[in-house]
């Protein structure tokens, strides 16, 4: 199945679970659809956060027509003659790319769009249209999207710092995995490895808001103030707030500086992957599990491996490509 049919019929899930949340025979049937493939499952949370990025603008007047159009139409193809499936695929496409399809198409223009990169071991700062300011960290990717009622942001990988240029008519959104960050004028770091993202604010206030369930109302808002953190781990435990961060040790990154605080070997080897050609490797639980602290220069991988292997009961073996890390025997 292509992407684009996974997607039509994922938007169409997501329509018609929201137009009957309390059906039973709907929700097993979707389940049965979610299950039968990886392809599904990935196209309906593409859908579900495409959504939940936009939250009130999700319910504009011309997006609810569009929903109420694609849904009649899709619940009769097949049983109406000349039903044109071309025009039930267009209007499902533009619902599982989310609100800004419709606004993309009405409000954005082309100077308005960016996609921004870093390679391993780059970073840089970008000035947006607004004059918000964005730092990207090495190995990250960052997509903008400006209209004039829409500041957004994604953070697909990696980690950005952004300032923001006040703008009360026009939040800015930035959303990294099913979390979205709401801010106006303040400046705060998001961090998104896997499944795990971080979100640190420097200044001013950000509300941090999770995509809901397929069933049930999405957690309440979580509200930051300055020096504040908060850790979405991998799995499905509730977000650790940190009350007091050093701010200057959760920014030392943008001076090139790696500031680890007991944290897992296999978090810390992610994060210095990033700078460097040469890549570390983990190769068993135990030592993944290792807690490591400390500061190293980024890009100064055979200083990182030393100490790892001086601190620790682990073997090293290298390739040139790629240094290896196990549990000693």
């Amino acid at each position: 199945m292509s992407d684009s049919i996974a997607h039509e019929e994922a938007a169409r899930w997501l329509l018609r679970l929201g137009d009957a949340p309390d059906d039973a025979a709907i929700f097993e049937a979707f389940e049965d659809w979610r299950d039968a493939s990886p392809e599904h499952r990935q196209a309906f949370e593409d859908v579900q956060e495409s959504w939940a990025l936009f939250g009130d603008q999700a319910a504009a007047p011309e997006l609810l027509v569009l929903r109420r159009d694609a849904l009649g139409r899709a619940g009769g193809a097949g049983k109406r003659p000349g039903l044109d499936r071309r025009g039930v695929a267009a209007g499902l496409a533009a619902l599982a790319a989310g609100p800004l399809a419709i606004y993309g198409w009405r409000q954005l223009h082309p100077d308005a769009r960016q996609t921004l990169r870093t390679a391993v071991g780059e970073q840089r700062t970008v000035t947006l249209s607004d004059g918000s300011r964005v730092s990207l960290d090495a190995n990250t990717l960052v997509k903008i999207a400006y209209s004039p009622a829409l500041r957004l942001a994604e953070v697909v990988e990696g980690r950005a710092h952004f300032e923001v240029a006040k703008d009360k008519a026009r939040p800015m959104k930035v959303r990294a995995g099913t979390r979205t960050v709401t801010a106006l004028g303040t400046a705060f770091t998001v961090e998104h490895e896997g499944a795990r993202v971080i979100v640190t604010l420097v200044e001013g206030r950000v509300a941090v808001t999770e995509a809901a369930p397929v069933r049930g109302a999405a957690p309440p808002p979580k509200e930051l103030a300055p020096q504040q953190q908060l850790v979405f781990a991998a799995d499905a435990t509730p977000p650790l707030m940190h009350e007091a961060v050093d701010v200057e040790r959760a920014m030392a990154w943008r001076e090139g500086k790696l500031v680890f605080d007991d944290e897992s070997l296999a978090d810390a080897v992610a994060r210095v992957n990033n700078y460097s050609r040469v890549k570390i490797v983990v190769e068993d639980a135990p030592a993944r599990a290792l807690k490591i602290s400390g500061i190293f220069n980024a890009g100064d991988t055979p200083a990182f491996v030393e100490a790892v292997q001086s601190y620790f009961p682990v073997d090293v073996s290298a390739d040139g490509s790629t240094v290896e890390i196990r549990s000693r025997t």
